[in-house]
């Protein structure tokens, strides 16, 4: 990676990890939110599967963002109530972005080939996926929340640009045959000291 690239790649992850430990939850603060390794392990290796493009699209939109003292960390768990907490999502909602049909569509796009991709890795390496997350909101117990819902609330605060840029890309993998959701995992096994997924 250029100087140029390591430096956007640092102030992505400052914006987001500002955001992230200043958001204010139901409750008592989420010790997450003083996890800033792991915090920046998660969200290194999914930003290492984006090209340049993207990355700088999503800046932007974090940049502007912060400059109109939003925060789309807050924002990102608020869309996501709607799935786990849609009694108090009705009292958050018009208080979140409104959404766009048109970013409501990408957004429907991105995830069901992410979560075909899940599904695939699921029964190529289950012992890691049975770690984390349920993958489909159907899964996931009473409050809990499934990868699909938690891609879908961040992906709502995503500019139409950013998403639009992520889709290109996720057709380019598709088109190679490449899994995306696993290059991600891939680079989150070596952050953590791991060879590979599969050691992992």
């Amino acid at each position: 990676m250029t100087d140029a690239g390591e430096e956007l790649f640092q102030k992505v992850l400052e914006l987001e990890w500002q955001m992230f430990t200043t958001v204010q939850n139901q409750g008592q603060r989420a010790s997450c939110q003083d996890d800033r390794r792991t915090f920046l392990i998660m969200r290194t290796s999914q930003f290492m599967a984006w090209d340049m493009e993207t990355l700088v699209s999503y800046y932007q939109d974090l940049a502007g963002a912060a400059d109109r003292g939003e925060n789309l960390m807050a924002y990102k768990y608020g869309y996501m109530m709607e799935d786990t907490q849609p009694t108090e999502f009705a009292a958050l909602q018009p208080q979140l972005p409104a959404l766009s049909m048109k970013k409501r569509q990408l957004v429907q796009q991105l995830l069901r080939q992410q979560l075909s991709w899940l599904d695939e890795l699921a029964k190529r390496v289950p012992h890691v996926v049975e770690q984390g997350r349920p993958i489909h909101a159907s899964q996931a117990a009473r409050w809990e929340t499934s990868c699909e819902t938690y891609m879908r609330g961040e992906m709502y605060t995503y500019s139409e640009r950013t998403l639009e840029l992520l889709w290109r890309q996720v057709q380019s993998r598709k088109a190679q045959g490449r899994n995306m959701n696993e290059e991600i995992w891939e680079y989150t096994a070596r952050l953590y000291g791991k060879k590979s997924l599969a050691e992992l």
